[in-house]
Formats: C-alpha cells, sequence, structure tokens
C-alpha cells in the first residue's frame, strides 16, 4: 500500500510538472481587467509584412486565437474599437523576428525594468515557436506575450498541425493576468 500511494504520488507530480508552465511576461502597469474586447489586425494591414505565412497557416492561428478568446469572454471588434489586439508570429528566422518585435514595439532588454512581470520559465526565443503579443492599440506596444514551442514535423498533416496550433494557443492564453 505504501509503495502504490508513492507511484500515485509520483505520477501527479509528473503530469503536474508537465503541464501548462508560466511562461508569458507582461505589462503590470496596464490594466488587463477592463479588458472586454479584442481584435486581430487586418490582412492588409503593415503588421501583416511582418511575416511570411500561408493562409492556411494563418487561418488556423487565427481560428484558434478566436476560439480561445471567445471561451475566457472576450468578444471580436473592429481593431480600432478594440481594448487589446491579439498580434502572432511564428518563428523562422532572426530578421523576420527582429521586425516583428518592431511592429509590436517589444524590447527584450526592457524585461529588466520593474514594470514587466516575467513568467517562472526561462523566457526563451525558438525557431518553429509561436508567438503571441497582446497590444495596447492606443500606444501600439506589446503589454504581455507568450512564447511557446509548436513541435511541428515534416510528416505532420494539416489536422495536426492545426491541433498543435489550437493546444500551444489555449496554453498560452491561459496565462491572460487574471
Amino acid at each position: 500500500m505504501f509503495y502504490k500511494s508513492i507511484i500515485i504520488t509520483s505520477l501527479i507530480l509528473l503530469l503536474t510538472a508537465c503541464s501548462t508552465s508560466d511562461n508569458a511576461i507582461f505589462h503590470t502597469q496596464f490594466n488587463f481587467s477592463a479588458v472586454t474586447s479584442y481584435s486581430i489586425y487586418h490582412r492588409n494591414s503593415d503588421f501583416t509584412d511582418t511575416q511570411n505565412l500561408a493562409d492556411t497557416r494563418r487561418n488556423s492561428i487565427e481560428i484558434a486565437i478566436e476560439k480561445s478568446m471567445e471561451r475566457r469572454n472576450f468578444h471580436y471588434t473592429k481593431p480600432e474599437d478594440a481594448d487589446i489586439v491579439v498580434t502572432y508570429h511564428m518563428i523562422k528566422n532572426p530578421s523576420d523576428y527582429k521586425r516583428y518585435n518592431k511592429a509590436v514595439l517589444f524590447c527584450q532588454q526592457c524585461l529588466q525594468a520593474n514594470n514587466w512581470h516575467q513568467g517562472s520559465d526561462r523566457f526563451t526565443v525558438k525557431v518553429n515557436s509561436l508567438i503571441i503579443d497582446l497590444v495596447d492599440p492606443k500606444r501600439r506596444r506589446s503589454v504581455w506575450r507568450s512564447i511557446q514551442p509548436l513541435n511541428i514535423k515534416d510528416k505532420d498533416n494539416s489536422q495536426e498541425i492545426n491541433e498543435k496550433i489550437q493546444q500551444a494557443v489555449n496554453d498560452m492564453l491561459v496565462q491572460y493576468p487574471k
């Protein structure tokens, strides 16, 4: 009986360690509790020039964002009327990543300032990861960011890729500040 309880406890600890981690960072001065609406930049905006994604991949990410935001009781509106704008980027190469950071006014060095909360995990940027930023539309600056590896493989079919994207988006947006 003693060994059985040790095994069960070990399994629980293992499953907890594999669950969603705190890998989001955010600006502590932004009033996240006042946010009720969100938007995504239109396809013909300057933002979409920061990355080269196929429409199918872009659609997968945006649908996953919309579903996840709806589950969290945020309602979709036009970008000019939104409390926050959700942006995303798939990291393929460093130059695209730098352009994306400029587009959302994200400064990695600024994270040392007191007004950013950083999650417990190391904030690492890897190729083939998905970034989601929440942008303050008034300042056009990121106020929240999370990065999640997608682990997409060449052999993955479109359904498997969509499932990985949906899981990553959910894992990231569940960390929205309460």
